[in-house]
């Protein structure tokens, strides 16, 4: 239901990050908490912890003010120092280089947790069970087992983008036929937001899909790169911008132009490579130019993650499926 604004009394809807009559923050307490939160974590040099609550408070903030954008410098320079394995902010030499290490592990370590977090998850544990028992009968257990593998990289991927917002969700749960599918639970997030989470899916599946067809060609085995080859099928089909599929969520965030030239792009990757889902791509994309629903102001890191994950799953499709041959 809408609320009021604390300092003006302006109706705001539950998803309004400011008041659309003053301009005050909605979120402003929660804002403050975090961002004293990271502070404390960078003075005890834990960037990890100090980049999770920057981005927590960035997510609450408009993206077109100069605090959203302030924060945003403030994460790329961590993102910076996580990078750099020789970084000490006392100087420099092999301590340096093991605090800057120890960050980059930490970082890793955190995130391979995470994904493994599903696997705790008893109702995960056994549709999982249940779905590779299907496809066992009808593929072979090793093909079901990577096929399944892949299916939960790529929706841990949703569940790690939504972590990143602070929005809680479930734990994959396996559809025999149908795939897999994660819930939010009560919360409200933005057309960037939303284009992020969607695509965090196909880009942690092509992940997944490019780690098999490197396996198969190393070592040589065609069950590898048929994993490979269903896994970039999978991740490609959910870029249709139609329904509820990762690629309509992607849409959400793209002005018409920006749809155009999705449009324009899948259409030339089916023109060279006859594949049939990039035909489905372009022709839901057109139908999408003419919806309502087109942002207004553009989103270039939302576009760029489009079109990089339709040449990169169209490029491993393609040599999977050449390898297996």
């Amino acid at each position: 239901m809408p609320t009021n604004c604390r300092d003006c009394a302006a109706p705001l809807e539950p998803s309004a990050l400011a008041c659309p009559a003053c301009h005050a923050l909605t979120h402003a307490d929660e804002i403050e908490s975090l961002i004293q939160q990271a502070q404390q974590s960078q003075g005890k040099r834990d960037f990890v912890a100090a980049r999770a609550f920057w981005e927590q408070a960035s997510a609450l903030i408009p993206p077109e003010t100069v605090q959203y954008s302030s924060i945003r410098s403030r994460i790329a320079e961590l993102d910076k120092i996580l990078a750099d394995p020789q970084f000490h902010p006392h100087g420099k030499g092999k301590w340096g280089g093991a605090a800057g290490a120890g960050s980059v592990l930490l970082a890793m370590a955190a995130k391979g947790k995470f994904l493994l977090l599903g696997l705790t998850k008893i109702t995960t544990l056994l549709s999982m069970l249940a779905f590779v028992g299907v496809y066992w009968a009808l593929y072979g257990w090793k093909l079901a087992l990577g096929f399944v593998i892949g299916i939960y990289i790529h929706e841990m991927g949703h569940v790690i983008e939504l972590n990143k917002y602070g929005i809680p969700a479930s734990a994959p749960m396996f559809i025999p036929g149908f795939g897999a599918f994660i819930s939010m639970r009560g919360h409200s997030i933005t057309r960037v937001q939303d284009s992020r989470v969607g695509l965090a899916g196909p880009i942690y599946g092509l992940g997944a899909a490019v780690v098999a067809l490197l396996a198969g060609q190393l070592t040589g085995l065609k069950v590898w790169m048929a994993i490979a080859h269903i896994t970039a099928v999978i991740n490609l089909f959910n870029l249709i911008p139609v329904w509820q599929l990762d690629g309509s969520r992607g849409f959400a965030s793209l002005t018409r132009q920006q749809r155009l030239l999705v449009v324009v792009a899948s259409a030339a990757l089916w023109w060279v490579t006859s594949e049939g889902f990039l035909l489905l791509i372009a022709m839901a994309a057109i139908y999408r130019l003419f919806t309502k629903d087109a942002a207004s102001e553009p989103d270039q890191t939302g576009l760029l993650q489009f079109l990089g994950l339709l040449g990169a799953l169209t490029l491993v499709m393609v040599l999977a499926q050449s390898a297996a041959r």
